[in-house]
């Protein structure tokens, strides 16, 4: 144990030690109860609704879905992925420096870094499978709220507008009917696309706006 601990503290397994450490510390609070497993989590499904401008470095938004969903993320909470990746992170650095750089150089150490980094990414991908089939079937639950906020629907009444009306949103499964009205007196009718901004918690019902869809 004293060689593990000196050897995790050396400056090439510096960096993996600091963040599991970090990561030590959230999983401490979140069985304490001050933090939520999801606090960094976000729905992938919403995310999918949204335009993503990538013309910078990518060229379809559908390469940005398929990085997300390789690691899957939305489907298992981010910290969940990230404690497995710095985990074994920490590990392939500690091994890896004491076996094949004994003299704990930094060169040597840049080397395992970086063969670290993608052997990492593979095992998070390996060992986060089980987690996702977990975290799925507690989300298959009928009875569990959706996440609709900022999601884009269809209206599905002759309207929606100051008087209720209802908005559908597709999902992989069963579609989500909402009541739904407008804040601003706008009236969006049968047809048109609509994007859910808040609910109001006193009701079963959610307020939307109009999708302003940019021109070219």
């Amino acid at each position: 144990m004293p060689e593990l601990l000196q050897e995790s503290f050396l400056s090439v397994n510096l960096i993996s030690t600091t963040l599991l450490i970090l990561v030590i510390i959230y999983w401490l609070m979140v069985i304490l109860g001050a933090l939520d497993v999801e606090l960094f989590d976000f729905d992938l499904d919403a995310d999918a609704d949204a335009d993503i401008d990538m013309d910078a470095d990518i060229d379809s938004p559908g390469f940005l879905r398929a990085v997300l969903e390789f690691f899957y993320i939305g489907e298992v909470p981010i910290m969940v992925l990230a404690s497995i990746f710095i985990l074994t992170s920490w590990v392939i650095s500690v091994m890896g420096n004491y076996y094949l750089n004994p003299e704990r150089g930094v060169l040597v150490g840049s080397g395992i870094a970086v063969g670290n980094l993608f052997v990492s990414i593979i095992l998070t991908k390996i060992f986060s499978m089980p987690a996702r089939k977990v975290f799925k079937m507690f989300d298959n639950d009928p009875n569990a709220p959706k996440k609709v906020i900022g999601r884009i629907g269809v209206v599905l009444t002759s309207q929606v507008s100051d008087k209720m009306g209802q908005v559908e949103i597709k999902t992989k499964g069963a579609p989500i009917v909402l009541n739904a009205k407008t804040e601003d007196g706008t009236v969006l009718k049968k047809g048109e696309e609509a994007i859910v901004v808040r609910q109001n918690e006193e009701k079963t019902l959610y307020y939307v706006m109009p999708v302003e869809v940019e021109k070219v």
